[in-house]
């Protein structure tokens, strides 16, 4: 297997920066891993990549007010909470990530089991020798139109 098919970190966030939503899949037994992984976690064969559909459906969330310092720095606070949401995908696994697209100030309006969509959010790690900043892309989810 090739190093660009290999089951990496590198390459998930690699796939994750051109928008697609990759899990590993096991071809003996059909389990799928998220994060993806070299070897199922079932079985422990050497496992494939799949690309998800992106299709899910919240299971749970949270609203906080009070966040790591990096979504601190991107404007949330106590006036202003951002959404943190468990969500399973179409194909089976469950993954976490930011909630979009809804009102993060009445979480009564929000439901378990709405249907959701992978997002892809961009995130500012650092700066280059240069001082120009970095990026790598997160998952998130936003409600399906």
């Amino acid at each position: 297997m090739s190093n660009e098919n290999m089951i990496t970190v590198n390459n998930y966030f690699k796939y994750l920066a051109e928008k697609k939503l990759m899990a590993s899949k096991c071809p003996h037994c059909n389990q799928i891993d998220l994060p993806p992984r070299r070897l199922c976690s079932e079985c422990l064969s050497e496992a494939e990549w799949i690309e998800l559909s992106g299709k899910s459906a919240l299971k749970t969330f949270s609203s906080i007010y009070v966040g790591s310092k990096a979504m601190m720095d991107k404007g949330y606070n106590r006036k202003k909470p951002y959404v943190f949401a468990v969500c399973q995908m179409e194909e089976g696994p469950s993954v976490a990530g930011q909630l979009i697209g809804v009102d993060e100030t009445q979480p009564d309006k929000i439901t378990i089991d709405m249907a959701v969509q992978v997002t892809f959010l961009r995130a500012e790690i650092g700066v280059d020798k240069e001082g120009n900043p970095l990026y790598r892309w997160d998952v998130g989810f936003e409600p399906q139109k």
